[in-house]
């Protein structure tokens, strides 16, 4: 029987917890262009009452340092891991990878993580441009991350490791018109190169013998490039394609028709607290405008118990879109994609998604 906190199903699958939306890389595709909000760092006495509610009331199966930014970045990141180790919530850490061939990564040695997702998303020196990560070379880039891995994984072996690759098979032309063209990853015969490649070199540094290598290569060659890819090349190691978004529609400049029915699993399977305290309905929402209630001002419960809350939910269960973000964000650009839209969000995150979730731990 499931249980609730405020008006929402629990334990969600995570919670995202944004330590800043601060980041050393510039990344073309990401919308830190776009955002709006004021860069900053949570206090951490807020991360610490966040993280401790989230696991005394048992809201998710694991913390997600994620939204926007490099959250190795906070001054205190260190600090907030330790506190978070201590309670014995599940941690997940989503980072651009760019500080693991420093300090941090030694440091991070230490810790015994639930899962870390490495934002790699362009896999080759040429791609790696899109990154704009300053004066950090691709090579040293690589040789860091892949460090990093070896020893960190020498250690913590049941530690989930993610290594997620941007598919550019669909070109997202307004987006261009403000960022030069983005294209990494962008047809199946990439895709599976790509990813045979990476599996090569941590096969090397593992020692993994040919059979299962062989079996991991079989499973690479069944992949198609137009699509969201999760496939685990061996246990708790897994490469993750995501299709180029727009991030609900932030680069585009022409009228958006909102949506007229739609489906989302933000509140659902998670949801997102920034840096400033705010409680956002999602991840994808990079600026805050779902915003429906600062932790600063009430609890967590209060905010997850507010009518606003309870009407958006309650639309999505029903297949009705509430919220002005989510309209834009599930509309769409001409009348034929308004129309379409709405039928597959329901289609993918109703129906797929769940089913893939069901096949994955992760």
């Amino acid at each position: 029987m499931s249980q609730r906190f405020g008006h929402i199903e629990i334990p969600l699958q995570r919670v995202h917890i944004e330590l800043t939306n601060v980041c050393d890389f510039n990344c073309v595709f990401c919308p830190k262009s776009e955002m709006k909000r004021k860069y900053g760092y949570m206090d951490t006495g807020l991360a610490r009452r966040i993280i401790s509610e989230l696991h005394e009331n048992n809201i998710c199966e694991k913390i997600t340092f994620h939204v926007m930014g490099e959250p190795t970045l906070h001054p205190d990141f260190f600090d907030i891991l330790s506190y978070a180790s201590n309670t014995g919530i599940k941690i997940g850490l989503t980072t651009n990878g760019g500080g693991l061939g420093s300090e941090a990564g030694k440091k991070l040695l230490n810790y015994d993580l639930y899962q870390i997702d490495i934002s790699l998303q362009t896999p080759d020196e040429k791609s790696f441009a899109l990154r704009k990560a300053r004066a950090l070379t691709y090579d040293v880039y690589l040789n860091g991350i892949l460090d990093f891995f070896s020893s960190y994984n020498s250690r913590h072996k049941d530690t989930i490791f993610k290594f997620r690759f941007l598919n550019t098979r669909f070109r997202k032309r307004d987006m261009e018109k403000r960022t030069g063209p983005v294209q990494v990853i962008s047809s199946t015969e990439e895709l599976r190169n790509t990813f045979g490649y990476w599996a090569g070199r941590i096969y090397e540094m593992l020692g993994v013998d040919k059979g299962k290598r062989d079996a991991a290569l079989k499973k690479i060659n069944k992949l198609v490039s137009y699509k969201w890819n999760v496939v685990e090349i061996y246990p708790n190691i897994f490469f993750e394609t995501y299709v180029l978004e727009d991030w609900g529609h932030a680069f585009d400049d022409e009228k958006i028709y909102d949506a007229w029915a739609g489906y989302c699993f933000g509140m659902r399977d998670h949801f997102s607290i920034l840096h400033n305290g705010d409680v956002t309905l999602c991840c994808v929402d990079f600026d805050g405008r779902t915003k429906i209630g600062n932790l600063k001002e009430a609890s967590l419960r209060e905010i997850l118990s507010s009518e606003e809350l309870r009407k958006i939910i309650e639309g999505f269960k029903k297949f009705r879109v509430v919220h002005p973000y989510c309209k834009r964000c599930l509309g769409g650009k001409s009348i034929a994609s308004w129309l379409l839209k709405p039928v597959v969000s329901v289609l993918a995150l109703k129906t797929l998604k769940p089913f893939f979730y069901s096949k994955t731990k992760l």
